[in-house]
């Protein structure tokens, strides 16, 4: 038994030192790189939580910039509405513009977090609360809403787009993540308790 917990220790380590080596996943929009795809899911006790969406730098120079963003909700469930959209950017915007026809789906944008996701800094919203969803808003389950987000700040030829934010609300609540892989801090905690398991010492049997 101490044998296979060894064995499986080393093994856990050697991923986690894999995990520990990837690179940021921050997106770098730029005018040479100007169009990012990306796509989400997620299950939940009220079914997968899905979809697929596109950033288009629309516009950019050291003060401003413009994103033309498209969510596919691709959710099974009509249901399943997703109420907000969020990232984190770097360097840090100092303020935010919105830009829709009233057709549904996103109606505005702040410089605010989802609940329970500190990391996200800007946030498209589809319904009355803000980012914190609720009411009836949001792209429904199967339906796709395109929007502009205007963002104010000071930057030189890019900026880093990441962690992308997803709250959605369901007929079983709500439900809130990010596409962020685990922090290096809670991977390190998680190495030293392995190794732990790895130097306990052989219990002997006694009579």
């Amino acid at each position: 038994m101490t044998k296979f917990l060894r064995s499986f220790a080393q093994a856990a380590v050697s991923v986690c030192m894999l995990a520990l080596s990837v690179p940021s996943q921050a997106i770098p929009i730029s005018a040479d790189s100007p169009t990012y795809n990306f796509s989400w899911s997620v299950n939940s006790d009220a079914g997968a939580l899905s979809g697929t969406g596109s950033m288009l730098l629309s516009g950019f120079n050291t003060g401003t910039l413009s994103l033309l963003i498209t969510l596919n909700n691709t959710s099974s469930l009509v249901s399943n509405r997703l109420t907000s959209f969020g990232f984190g950017i770097d360097p840090n915007a100092t303020g935010v513009a919105f830009t829709d026809t009233a057709d549904g789906g996103m109606i505005a944008a702040s410089m605010s977090a989802i609940p329970g996701l500190a990391n996200i800094e800007v946030c498209a919203f589809g319904g009355p609360n803000n980012c914190r969803g609720g009411g009836n808003g949001g792209i429904r389950g199967g339906s796709s809403d395109t929007f502009t987000v205007g963002l104010f700040g000071t930057w030189g030829s890019s900026v880093n787009i990441y962690p992308l934010g997803f709250k959605y609300q369901t007929g079983l609540g709500s439900f809130e993540f990010t596409n962020s892989v685990p922090e290096p801090g809670l991977l390190a905690l998680f190495l030293l308790g392995l190794v732990g398991v790895a130097a306990l010492p052989r219990r002997r049997k006694t009579a």
